[in-house]
């Protein structure tokens, strides 16, 4: 497993400083209990981690692409000279690369994860969420629906999951899904305080050129600095 993250330990969860005012760190799989008076202590937090260096470059570099504002403007631009490369944007600045490190890690065997497109878990879900669904008023649930930006219902996904027990024995230790940018980037959705791990290698510097990185740039169209 492979995590983009920040300081010397890639895989510690982050700190609850951190949270925004729902209570989230505004990240797709995050526990939604804090608007039900669940104290922190009692809340989980998520590592998100990637198959291969590429899907964990993929997820963090992905707010530097241009906007779709940007990208409109430029289209109506009629100039026959280009315009210079740090005004047309998409650019992943150094900045990113120093305050950031790799870190790579192998799962202890016998982790069971729930499977996002799995047809069979899309069953378990409509089923156990209804109510959420008619609530954010959506008509059914697929992979869009988990997806897209409306992360509340993403959110109650990984909390259904988190809570599936049986005489106190917790069934997942996280979730696997295919990443919305890039479908054959696999990623993982892993509860922090389920997580058995060993550490491959410290986390490292990354490189500008990791063949990786520029993988995960040239999907986005962006441009490592």
């Amino acid at each position: 497993m492979y995590r983009v993250g920040r300081g010397e330990d890639a895989f510690a969860p982050p700190p609850w400083k951190y949270v925004f005012e729902d209570g989230t760190f505004n990240n797709r799989y995050d526990d939604p209990r804090a608007d039900r008076n669940v104290p922190e202590e009692e809340r989980f937090r998520v590592i998100y981690c990637a198959t291969r260096r590429a899907g964990a470059y993929g997820e963090t570099i992905a707010p530097y692409r241009k906007s779709l504002s940007l990208l409109a403007s430029l289209q109506e631009i009629d100039d026959d000279e280009p315009l210079d490369l740090e005004l047309e944007g998409g650019i992943v600045p150094k900045e990113f690369r120093s305050q950031r490190v790799l870190g790579t890690t192998r799962l202890s065997d016998g982790l069971r994860f729930a499977d996002i497109g799995n047809g069979e878990t899309y069953t378990v879900l409509r089923t156990e969420l209804a109510q959420w669904l008619v609530k954010l008023g959506l008509e059914d649930l697929d992979l869009s629906a988990i997806t897209s930006s409306q992360r509340r219902l993403s959110q109650e996904v990984a909390r259904y999951v988190y809570e599936l027990a049986d005489e106190g024995y917790t069934f997942f230790a996280g979730i696997r899904y295919p990443s919305r940018l890039n479908i054959e980037w696999e990623l993982w959705a892993i509860f922090c305080d389920r997580m058995e791990h060993s550490l491959e290698e410290v986390a490292g510097v990354i490189a500008e050129d990791d063949l990786e990185l520029q993988e995960a740039a040239k999907v986005l169209g962006v441009r490592i600095e």
